[in-house]
């Protein structure tokens, strides 16, 4: 298997797609309702007449709305704690690095590519490109065995620790 060049990653270019990936899937779940919907009302022989009247809607969809918002703040909330904890594992190689041990640094170079390549949203769906994110997990843990994080890598972790908030 031929990885070739895989694109450079950014912080700015993780911090995108972890806000696409909270968007998609807060879109996704009013979008998944309105496709199955008439799947459903077809399974269960309600005709498109009944549907449509006032009595079935107020007693029959609008408690389904409260549901559907509740899986779209639910979807939203897996993705802000996948950045979270990439964040926080930026936060602990940064303070690695500067601790000088190296024992601390392979251990926090490990977690970070872990959970950087493991980021994932609701839909089980990655957020990353996976060969960037594996690229760079492994430049990072190449460096940390090596003598320390280079500075460019330093950059772009820095700056993946400040999605903290």
């Amino acid at each position: 298997m031929d990885d070739g060049e895989a694109p450079t990653l950014t912080s700015v270019a993780v911090r995108r797609r972890f806000t696409a990936a909270a968007w998609g899937s807060a879109i996704a779940w009013p979008l998944l309702a309105a496709t199955g919907a008439p799947v459903l009302l077809w399974w269960l022989d309600i005709g498109w007449d009944e549907a449509l009247t006032a009595d079935f809607a107020t007693s029959s969809l609008l408690p389904l709305v409260p549901v559907i918002l509740y899986f779209c703040f639910d979807a939203v909330r897996t993705v802000r704690k996948e950045q979270r904890e990439l964040a926080e594992c930026a936060v602990d190689l940064i303070s690695a690095a500067h601790a000088g041990d190296p024992l601390k640094l392979r251990v926090a170079a490990r977690s970070f590519g872990t959970t950087l390549l493991m980021a994932s949203t609701a839909f089980n769906t990655r957020v990353l490109p996976r060969r960037s994110a594996r690229s760079f997990a492994l430049r990072v843990f190449g460096e940390a065995e090596a003598e320390g994080l280079s500075p460019a890598s330093l950059r772009v972790v820095q700056g993946l620790a400040r999605m903290v908030a």
